[in-house]
């Protein structure tokens, strides 16, 4: 016996009042059904008066209507797929926003009472009306009707100026013999509409569609209790911003990101500022003078090769624009009113009210967007909290700038034909998060740093100028010795001391920034710490790795021949011993490794030969690279005796980092022989050490700024979603060592293929 399965009717009533997370929601669904129809306008009215039995809610749109056919088929059927299998409008040829068939249980989210009129271009029209709380009442979706009469032009007509609709600004394309579109009336309503909810959906209209929607389609909101107030919604546009940045994402691995600067004022940067462009950093594009005048700057942005080509294919093609909008330029000031930062002149209260209105990163998908991304509070980036794990301004330190998510206004453009992985969740509130949307949000994110680089390169350069011109180290000490001897008048010591001040807070937040600095690396070092505190017991359990395979394996042959498992790889119990043995001997490696490098003569700063460290390194990895088939060899130009005044724990973080970025490098290359040279020469009083590969070679999307790989975080190993699996941190610190040792300098070099990279360390003698 076959069983149909049946649907209760307060499954549909779920469906309506849990579809929709609130009244705005259920308003915006409907004006998108208008733009399905091919509308050219879509009118929102408010109705709301003293007894609530007399509101009203209207949405009329001027679009193809229906006829008896279609609504009895489609808007009355639960789930249809007619806008899933016709994509595009007949008329228009529009992308239809919808998909899911379940957008007129709006109606019902907003009230118990429904009625439309409907009407065609060929002049059919038909009055439809449903009373939702015949749900409650009802056991089964089928008992339940709604009514559906043909009804007269006139009798519309009457109705609409019954209904005081006659005096809205645009009653003349709405009330007329050739009207066709659709008039929805929602009465006893739901919710508690007020002033604040009306304005409220007002500014969920603005964020509705795009400002070059505004040809296309466009939205009116009505307040019948005022209509001085409502009118023609205008959708988010601004010009004063600091920067600007369009991306454009058409398939393959290449982004061409355009930066537009507009935070700092190129007059005063040619004048005022011009010593900036003297700096070695500022002589290269795009950061010369010339391209501060251009004003828009473009880079291209390339996708990790780790991500898969059958990723970005499901990922398919978009577009993102965004600005980035401070709304303070707070900054240090010389008496003669010369800034650190030559800031264009912003009006911050204005700032803060667009932001608070238009702020966020929000999702349009065929021109209509895609609720909730970009409201207020929906921080779907995780910008905030990428923030406050690198809280440094832009002009504090490279690679430690992060966008706060209060800054930023931008828009991204899909399409359900083009991303069709893009699945609404069922509530239709966002998109569903799979795999594709991750790496979808990892890639917007990459682009945003694009624009983080830039701003972050220019604010520290400018600085730094700053610091060269004001040494407020040396002024305070100046000020602070001349008042404890008392040497100053009373009114010049007032004086002195709120210069102290200002200089003790500047030299405040510099040691808050090496904190910072400190508190990662402590946090990279607590692994050391832990195999320090347990050294001895780690070394019994090193020197006892090995041995135990073959002991095991001693007794195994007294009861278990070998013979007898020739042949068989599975339930073989000496084959899992060569593969446990395999795995010790890597483990021991690893430990005999750890356990060297934290010995206390390590850590202590003193002479040392640089011919006697690189044999012992290179003989201390030759084990383990031996087993990744990776070579090693040490070529020192010449036997010598130079040696170097430094600790050696401090030059293994530098060449331990160098060697585990080629192993990675190795892990993404096709070549056969893997090498790597380090060859070691003298210069004049200079220690040379270069460090070479033939892996895969910097990472292209390094190409056009290779410099950046020295910055904090900065990371090309990456998972198949774009997620950053590294920790982004090593040549940071190599870099931040070999700045500490004196006349040092670390730089990459210009290979023919692979990676390659020096280190100049001044030497003690030869």
């Amino acid at each position: 016996m076959e069983v149909p399965f049946t649907i209760s009717a307060r499954t549909a009533k779920l469906i309506g009042m849990e579809n929709f997370a609130n009244a705005e929601g259920a308003i915006v669904e409907l004006v998108k059904n208008g733009y399905d129809a091919d509308a050219d306008i879509c009118v929102v009215i408010a109705d709301i008066r003293q007894t609530p039995s007399d509101s009203r809610l209207y949405i009329i749109d001027n679009g193809c209507g229906m006829t008896d056919d279609t609504i009895i088929r489609h808007w009355m059927t639960i789930g249809t797929d007619d806008k899933l299998v016709n994509v595009k409008t007949r008329g228009k040829l529009r992308i239809k926003s919808g998909a899911k068939g379940i957008g007129r249980f709006a109606l019902n989210r907003l009230g118990r009472k429904a009625e439309m009129i409907t009407s065609t271009d060929k002049g059919d029209r038909w009055f439809w009306s449903v009373n939702w709380t015949s749900f409650e009442k009802a056991e089964m979706l089928s008992d339940i009707k709604a009514s559906l009469d043909p009804i007269s032009i006139e009798s519309v007509k009457e109705k609409l100026l019954a209904s005081g609709l006659g005096k809205l600004p645009i009653a003349e394309r709405i009330i007329k013999d050739d009207f066709h579109g659709t008039i929805l009336c929602i009465s006893e309503l739901v919710d508690k509409w007020d002033d604040e909810k009306i304005n409220t959906l007002q500014k969920n209209l603005e964020n509705l569609i795009p400002e070059h929607m505004q040809s296309i389609f466009s939205i009116y909101l009505f307040n019948m209790h005022d209509l001085n107030w409502g009118g023609k919604i205008s959708p988010a546009e601004y010009d004063e911003y600091d920067y600007k940045i369009t991306a454009k994402y058409e398939g393959g691995r290449t982004i061409k990101v355009n930066i537009e600067r507009n935070e700092l004022n190129v007059s005063l940067l040619e004048t005022n500022y011009v010593k900036l462009f003297t700096r070695k950093e500022m002589q290269k594009e795009p950061y010369r003078l010339e391209d501060f005048r251009k004003k828009t700057i473009s880079r291209n942005l390339q996708i990790n090769r780790n991500i898969g080509q059958e990723s970005l294919d499901k990922l398919g093609c978009f577009s993102f624009s965004f600005y980035f909008i401070k709304n303070s330029t707070q900054d240090e000031r010389e008496k003669n009113g010369r800034k650190k930062y030559p800031y264009n002149i912003v009006d911050s209260s204005y700032r803060r009210a667009w932001l608070t209105k238009f702020g966020g990163v929000r999702i349009f998908r065929d021109n209509f967007r895609v609720r909730p991304y970009g409201e207020n509070g929906n921080d779907w980036l995780d910008l905030g909290r990428r923030q406050a794990q690198s809280p440094g301004g832009a002009g504090q330190k490279l690679g430690g700038y992060r966008i706060r998510p209060n800054q930023i206004a931008g828009t991204v453009n899909i399409s359900r034909i083009n991303n069709p992985s893009f699945e609404d969740k069922s509530s239709r509130e966002g998109i569903q998060e799979n795999d594709v949307f991750v790496l979808f949000k990892n890639i917007l994110l990459l682009i945003i740093s694009q624009f983080e680089i830039d701003r972050n390169y220019i604010m520290y350069n400018l600085s730094e100028l700053y610091k060269e011109e004001h040494p407020v180290e040396q002024k305070a000490k100046d000020i602070a010795k001349k008042i404890l001897s008392h040497e100053s008048e009373q009114t010049e010591e007032k004086k002195d001391v709120k210069i102290l001040a200002a200089s003790y807070q500047s030299l405040e937040q510099e040691l808050e920034e090496k904190e910072q600095e400190l508190a990662m690396i402590r946090s990279l070092a607590s692994t050391g710490i832990s195999v320090a505190t347990f050294t001895h017991e780690l070394r019994s359990i090193m020197l006892r790795l090995l041995p135990r395979n073959d002991l095991l394996k001693n007794i195994l042959i007294r009861l278990l021949p070998i013979e007898q498992f020739n042949g068989q790889r599975f339930d073989n119990p000496y084959k899992e011993l060569d593969i446990m043995k395999g795995e010790d001997e890597k483990l021991y490696n690893w430990l005999q490794y750890s356990l060297h490098s934290i010995q206390r003569n390590k850590r202590e700063k003193r002479d040392i030969s640089l011919s006697d460290y690189f044999r012992r390194f290179v003989d201390s990895w030759k084990p383990t690279l031996s087993k990744k088939n990776i070579k090693i060899e040490l070529n020192l130009k010449e036997e010598n005796k130079a040696s170097i005044n430094a600790i050696e724990m401090d030059l293994d973080s530098i060449y331990n980092n160098f060697i585990s970025n080629s192993i990675n490098a190795f892990l993404r290359s096709q070549e056969e022989l893997k090498k790597i040279d380090i060859i070691i020469s003298i210069d004049h009083g200079y220690a040379v050490i270069d460090f070479i590969d033939n892996g895969c070679g910097l990472s292209s999307e390094y190409k056009n700024d290779p410099d950046i790989i020295f910055n904090a975080f900065e990371t090309s190993t990456v998972d198949n979603k774009n997620n950053k699996v590294g920790t982004g941190m090593g040549l940071f610190i190599a870099k931040g060592v070999i700045d500490k040792l004196p006349n040092s300098t670390i730089a990459l070099l210009s290979v023919e293929k692979g990676f390659g990279i020096r280190t100049i360390i001044k030497i003690n003698s030869i």
